[in-house]
């Protein structure tokens, strides 16, 4: 299914009846990476998934593609499809796209679940190696961007467990044009820090964390966790030691069941 959001047509796909619950994908997949889970979860929910702005089957739209664009775009999905309040999960830029509704429309959330999604901003050293990576994709294309993604962000765990898991992490990735990846780059790079935001929620959250991730290490997400805490809000905290940064895709039955868990205890 597709909607509109402003200057681009956005995809959107749902499993499942029940109340609402909306998964956002991390970059550069789409809402693929949900569904080794997604069974689990529309057993008893209305499962939304849509491809966030310039992945999958979403048009990128112009200029860089902003968490403000993207919370924007979330807030207007709920608007077709007619949903006051809903639960969320988001991983990577997913999650960062939840700080983003929650400074937009708190009253729309019921719970939040982050999975490596950390609530500082890019340090310099990382807004210049995005900078190198986007000059990289305009003279030589997208190729060699995804193979270092596919060797960062999945797990040497499963990796070497799972072989199988990079192929099909290479397919989604394959979909995104060049240009839509320099626009989300471009919008990580300027993203806001988060952790006062953090502070000031107050829906009841779950936090999970990978082992072997190191763009958003369990020391990020513990922070997360307590700046959650110290503004009053329920949290829980999971640690998942053998993923990396795509952790519920990696380990979906593990991480399906904590979120299926978190879920059912914030209705």
């Amino acid at each position: 299914m597709h909607y509109r959001s402003d200057d681009a047509q956005l995809f959107y796909t749902e499993q499942g009846a029940g109340a609402p619950l909306v998964l956002l994908h991390p970059t550069p997949l789409h809402h693929g990476f949900w569904l080794p889970m997604v069974s689990m979860l529309a057993a008893r929910y209305r499962v939304v998934m849509p491809d966030l702005r310039g992945h999958g089957q979403s048009e990128a739209g112009d200029g860089p593609v902003t968490m403000e664009k993207l919370g924007a775009d979330v807030e207007r999905l709920l608007d077709e499809l007619r949903i006051e309040r809903a639960m969320f999960a988001g991983c990577s830029v997913g999650g960062y796209t939840l700080y983003e509704l929650w400074r937009r429309c708190p009253q729309r959330v019921q719970a939040l679940a982050f999975c490596s999604s950390k609530p500082q901003a890019d340090t310099e050293q990382n807004r210049a190696t995005r900078q190198a990576n986007i000059e990289k994709i305009r003279q030589r294309g997208s190729s060699d961007f995804i193979e270092a993604m596919l060797a960062s962000l999945i797990g040497p765990s499963t990796r070497s467990r799972l072989p199988q898991k990079t192929a099909e992490a290479r397919e989604m990735m394959q979909a995104m044009r060049p240009e839509a990846i320099i626009a989300v780059q471009q919008g990580l790079a300027s993203r806001p820090d988060s952790v006062e935001t953090a502070k000031r929620i107050k829906a009841p959250c779950c936090v999970v964390a990978a082992g072997e991730d190191g763009g958003s290490t369990p020391a990020d997400m513990r922070l997360l966790a307590d700046a959650i805490r110290s503004g009053g809000a329920k949290v829980e905290y999971h640690e998942v030691p053998d993923a990396g940064h795509y952790a519920p895709w990696e380990q979906p039955e593990t991480v399906g069941r904590m979120l299926r868990q978190f879920f059912e205890s914030a209705r």
